[in-house]
């Protein structure tokens, strides 16, 4: 019997796209199952249409097929946290895309739209170039410079005063050991970029980890440990990362 004072649950069905809130008395709705369910739906309709000779399915689906894009932008953007940057990039993507497949834009006006968008990913870099914050004046034992280029270093840090790292990876990877290190009282920080490459940063469990990420169809992966809260004191590490077709982890194995 449900004690007076619990709280009453609604049923949930297993498989459900309907997900059970464990903090209120609701249902979440799982938006990227029943969009994959839509989607599989509608292909079965096409198909289903198209042996009813109602209509041609393949032409369907070569026009209306940017609409996944669209979805995806839509999903990415409905995301708790939202990742804005790609989520605006793929469904304004998706749109031209279908306004292009459908005909309401001639073909010579993707000679003009992919410039822009280049154009508006600089813009989106260019606005994050001065990251956070990093002493200069910190002692060189302190602080980690480094730009891998078609290649790049293992570095291992052992520092325990660590103030932070400009690291900067383009077309190669840089992996940055801070399990050895302390940061400094106020915290420290990364600023990492990665173009057609990859920044993994090593830290020991039990750190404070803070992430800012612009993400141009790439990303940042935090894959520490967060089973359990960090204790008042501990360190803090805040990483800004801008990552472009490549990745920043941050982790506690190689």
């Amino acid at each position: 019997m449900q004690s007076p004072t619990s709280p009453h649950r609604a049923p949930h069905f297993p498989g459900s796209f309907l997900r059970q809130s464990e903090d209120v008395d609701a249902r979440v709705l799982d938006l990227g199952r029943l969009a994959l369910g839509l989607a599989v739906v509608t292909l079965g309709v096409l198909f289903m249409l198209d042996s009813a000779d109602v209509l041609d399915a393949g032409r369907a689906i070569d026009r209306w097929w940017p609409v996944l894009i669209v979805a995806a932008g839509i999903l990415t953007l409905s995301g708790r946290p939202p990742s804005i940057v790609r989520g605006a990039l793929l469904t304004g993507a998706g749109v031209v895309l279908l306004l292009l497949s459908t005909d309401v834009l001639e073909e010579q006006a993707w000679d003009y739209i992919w410039p822009a968008l280049v154009i508006l990913a600089g813009v989106l870099i260019v606005a994050r170039w001065h990251g956070r914050t990093i002493p200069r004046a910190a002692g060189e034992e302190n602080v980690v410079h480094s730009t891998a280029i078609f290649g790049g270093p293992k570095l291992i840090c052992t520092a325990q005063q660590f103030r932070g790292a400009w690291l900067t990876a383009i077309f190669g990877g840089i992996t940055l050991d801070l399990r050895d290190a302390r940061p400094a009282p106020e915290g420290a920080s990364i600023n990492a970029t990665a173009a057609f490459g990859g920044i993994d940063i090593l830290v020991p469990k039990g750190w404070r980890i803070s992430v800012r990420t612009t993400p141009i169809f790439g990303g940042l992966d935090d894959k520490t440990d967060h089973s359990e809260a960090p204790a008042a004191d501990a360190p803090t590490l805040h990483v800004d990362a801008v990552a472009v077709f490549g990745g920043v982890d941050i982790k506690h194995e190689k």
